[in-house]
């Protein structure tokens, strides 16, 4: 086995596993105790790959590089605050998140490498998105462990709806952007994939997840509204408006229940203007919890690492300035400002590609506390970082092999 493979195993394996969230579905269906392995697994062969091209390292980005400082600067506030507040703090854990991001710093440096994550990500999470179908169809709910006769929204391999919505939005942006086939057989495979990844997000139920796919979507095909095509599209906005403001109707011989009505019953009422009937599952009352009762009494230095985790905020915006106060929230700002303009500076190959994945995870930010921890997630941060600062187009617009 040479050497460069071993690199690369030592990168995307832990990459995939992460993505597959194989750790918490062998916790839950075989062995805490084998998934607490395959979790030092991968720390281990992260360090023997930062290990082995630490000294052939590349040009580093300087977008990703903020992320190594805002971790270390959350840690050293966020763990003062723990001492001082006697708040408990698994450093451990929460310290993955920062060897991921240190990882594929090294890694993603090279230019090779990163042609070589990009394929691994497309498959990844599309494959990943196959998964959670399954789990749905066979009804699955990995968040409970279980087999059940009914389940109103499918989880995925996060156990979680909005989890799972948001990775099938980066897997149709990854399939449809980068995996350009040329043979017409693969093409049909291309539209295929991108028909199953929309059913799995569909099956989400996902109010974000639906609003933000119709934004990505729009941005992504750029190229197509220009001239008259622009005139058509914004021609077509009231029939998708009053298609959405009629969903009720439409749906009416759907056999849907729970939750699933109700998330209908969301983008009705957000097409009508009528808010205040759109149903936030509890999150603006935990934000409200988290922000008058915790966050407004340590406004600057915080409450402690993980904090606003163990509150359930479903928020990691707040959550940051919840764990470590109100220095590493305008830091991680910054950090966000930062992509967003550099993505704007960047050529449309490029441009089209991060923003719509940026602007979905910002968006999944208000209602997710499990963003920045994900490993998966801050490798793709990092992988951005690198197109945003490098602004290497043949990096994005290269057809991808027909296999």
């Amino acid at each position: 086995m040479s050497l460069r493979l071993i690199t690369h195993i030592c990168f995307l394996l832990p990459f995939t596993i992460t993505v597959f969230n194989f750790q918490v579905i062998i916790t839950k269906t075989v062995s805490e105790s084998l998934a607490q392995m395959i979790a030092y697994g991968n720390l281990g062969l992260l360090f023997l790959g930062i290990a082995l091209i630490i000294r052939k390292r590349s040009e580093y980005s300087r977008t990703a590089k903020l992320w190594i400082i805002f971790f270390l600067l959350y840690f050293v506030i966020a763990l003062a605050a723990s001492a001082v507040l006697y708040n408990p703090a698994q450093i451990l854990v929460n310290i993955i998140p920062l060897i991921y991001v240190i990882g594929f710093y090294v890694y993603l440096s090279h230019p090779e490498h990163r042609k070589v994550f990009k394929i691994n990500a497309i498959w990844g999470f599309a494959f990943s998105v196959f998964l959670g179908i399954h789990f749905y169809n066979t009804k699955f709910d990995l968040d409970r462990g279980g087999f059940y006769q009914y389940i109103d929204r499918a989880g995925g391999v996060y156990g979680d709806a909005n989890n799972f919505a948001l990775a099938a939005i980066i897997a149709f942006i990854l399939v449809y952007k980068l995996y350009n086939p040329q043979n017409r057989l693969f093409k049909a495979v291309k539209l295929l994939v991108l028909a199953i990844v929309l059913y799995g997000l569909f099956i989400t139920f996902s109010t974000t997840g639906f609003v933000v796919f119709i934004i990505c979507f729009v941005s992504i095909n750029y190229k197509f509204f220009s001239g008259l095509r622009l005139v058509i599209g914004l021609a077509l906005v009231p029939l998708l408006w009053i298609v959405i403001a009629n969903l009720n109707n439409l749906t009416a011989d759907l056999d849907l229940k729970g939750q699933q009505r109700k998330k209908i019953n969301n983008l009705v009422n957000l097409a009508t203007f009528n808010t205040d009937e759109v149903d936030d599952s509890g999150r603006n009352e935990l934000v409200t919890n988290l922000l008058h009762n915790y966050v407004y009494k340590n406004p600057i230095f915080g409450n402690g690492i993980n904090f606003a985790a163990s509150q359930r905020g479903h928020n990691t915006i707040v959550g940051v300035w919840a764990d470590a106060g109100i220095f590493a929230l305008l830091f991680f700002l910054f950090l966000l400002f930062r992509y967003f303009l550099q993505a704007m500076r960047s050529p449309p190959e490029i441009r089209f590609l991060v923003l719509p994945i940026l602007l979905t995870m910002c968006i999944f930010m208000l209602s997710l506390q499990s963003v920045i921890n994900q490993p998966y997630l801050m490798a793709m941060f990092i992988y951005m970082g690198y197109l945003v600062d490098f602004k290497d187009i043949s990096e994005v617009s290269k057809a991808t092999v027909d296999a």
